[in-house]
């Protein structure tokens, strides 16, 4: 990509070093893109670009690297705009691996219109409540991230393809997510589909391991109705 570029426009030097980040992080080189994401930034700094740099180092966080957070920070004190700001809370909380800080930082990013950072927020939330044993969390998070990459059109990143899986359900555990997220009672599923409560309960609190997105502990755990719900309806 860089061979064929004219001299004339070295000035968009950095985001062709972005553009192969992204090109590499799709590959599943994530190493690499977080390595050229850097230049990137280094590049924009040099030059004084320093709106560009937010960028730059914004997607090296959407790649799961926070270690870029104490520059943010101090980007955020020169760069106008929400953009800066938020990007430096998205490293800080990636750093201290905060699923509810991720979380917060999500809700920011799609206020601002940015699905893709957004979405990669919820992911890592995800994957940080999930090393922390909170399975409730992690599959909350996860749906989120999901409804996101839904709603930018079929977004895949290194992060959602982490965080993502399918989620295998039986007609009658579909059905009664279903209705959970309708806002029945247990009784009022039980009555409808002819089951007990503790049938109804029995799914939509004992889902099987499988069911848990990649790093989601398989013990057994209680979620609640919406979480589940939510989750079930957006992936499948």
């Amino acid at each position: 990509m860089r061979a064929a570029r004219h001299p004339g426009f070295a000035f968009l030097d950095p985001a062709v070093l972005l553009t192969e980040a992204r090109l590499h992080a799709a590959e599943g080189a994530i190493s690499q893109a977080i390595t050229l994401a850097r230049e990137s930034a280094q590049l924009c700094r040099d030059r004084g670009h320093f709106g560009l740099e937010v960028t730059s180092l914004q997607a090296a966080t959407g790649f799961d690297d926070p270690s870029r957070a104490a520059r943010l920070n101090e980007l955020a004190l020169v760069v106008q705009g929400p953009r800066a700001t938020v990007a430096a809370r998205h490293a800080s909380v990636l750093s201290g691996a905060d699923g509810a800080g991720l979380l917060a930082v999500s809700t920011a990013w799609e206020q601002l219109g940015d699905l893709i950072a957004a979405a990669d927020s919820a992911a890592q939330a995800s994957a940080a409540h999930a090393e922390r044993g909170r399975r409730a969390a992690a599959l909350s998070a996860a749906a989120r991230a999901q409804r996101l990459a839904y709603e930018g059109e079929g977004l895949r990143t290194p992060a959602l393809v982490e965080a993502l899986s399918p989620l295998p359900l039986t007609t009658r555990e579909r059905e009664v997510v279903t209705l959970a997220a309708a806002g029945h009672t247990n009784r009022e599923i039980a009555e409808r589909l002819v089951v007990s409560i503790r049938t109804v309960e029995g799914h939509l609190y004992r889902r099987p391991p499988s069911s848990a997105p990649p790093n989601v502990p398989s013990s057994r755990a209680s979620c609640t109705d919406s979480d589940l719900a939510r989750t079930v309806i957006l992936h499948g």
